[in-house]
């Protein structure tokens, strides 16, 4: 490849990252009380790890985490694709549910023939009725929830989106506290963390956010999660929380 080649290359993905970074949401937004924020951090340049959040129709909030397989140009596209996928399932359903959204992207997906998959978390917060549902397709780490200083491992599963016409989703419910957060992290996380076994990795997880009362700046800064080093995989971080001070 000659310089010439490589500085268009380069301009290129760079172009493709600033695109990347004015289609999400803002870092931090209060939508009805409830406190949204989030972290995408790239491998290299274009990221295939993505945040969404917006209000849907009847008051309620969907917002979600998804982590596409593979990185890159590739991998990009396909966020892309994904999120305009969700907002057809919202504009389509007349119930919207957590699980709904997923198997509609399962099914959108298989559809395409597109030969990638992905994972993600999928979650819609009721302000009015103190409550938030959501269904998980495959993600690890699995969500944490803390609540009363104390941070839980969510426990539920499904399969991932992209692979399986016949996945099934379920939704989680819980009963949200005046003061609450809700975190979600791309497996990319983990190598942010001491070396240790995966189980033992989301553990840290659980007594960080317990020690930092699930704030994300305080969770963004001990993650080191603005660090300027190159890393093997794309890094990202969701919180959906009320009654923090951050």
């Amino acid at each position: 490849m000659s310089s010439l080649e490589h500085k268009a290359l380069l301009q290129d993905q760079q172009e493709g990252q600033m695109l990347q970074i004015h289609a999400r949401p803002k870092p931090h937004l209060n939508i009805a009380g409830i406190d949204f924020a989030h972290s995408v951090k790239p491998a290299l340049y274009l990221s295939g790890d993505a945040v969404d959040y917006f209000s849907l129709p009847d008051g309620r909030i969907l917002a979600y985490l998804l982590d596409v397989s593979g990185s890159g140009t590739a991998a990009a596209l396909l966020c892309m694709f994904i999120k305009s996928m969700v907002r057809h399932s919202v504009a389509m359903s007349k119930d919207i549910s957590a699980a709904s959204v997923l198997g509609d992207v399962n099914r959108l997906l298989l559809e395409a023939g597109i030969d990638k998959h992905a994972t993600m978390v999928c979650m819609i917060v009721e302000p009015e009725h103190n409550k938030l549902q959501w269904a998980n397709a495959g993600h690890t780490p699995r969500p944490f929830f803390w609540s009363e200083n104390a941070a839980q491992l969510q426990l539920g599963g499904g399969q991932i989106i992209g692979l399986f016409a016949d996945a099934n989703y379920q939704n989680q419910v819980i009963n949200l506290p005046k003061s609450f957060s809700f975190v979600v992290v791309s497996d990319g996380v983990l190598d942010c963390l001491p070396e240790a076994s995966f189980a033992e990795r989301e553990q840290q997880l659980v007594e960080l956010i317990e020690q930092e009362q699930g704030v994300f700046s305080a969770l963004h800064a001990r993650l080191d999660l603005s660090r300027q080093q190159q890393m093997p995989d794309d890094i990202s971080m969701l919180v959906v929380s009320r009654g923090l001070y951050e």
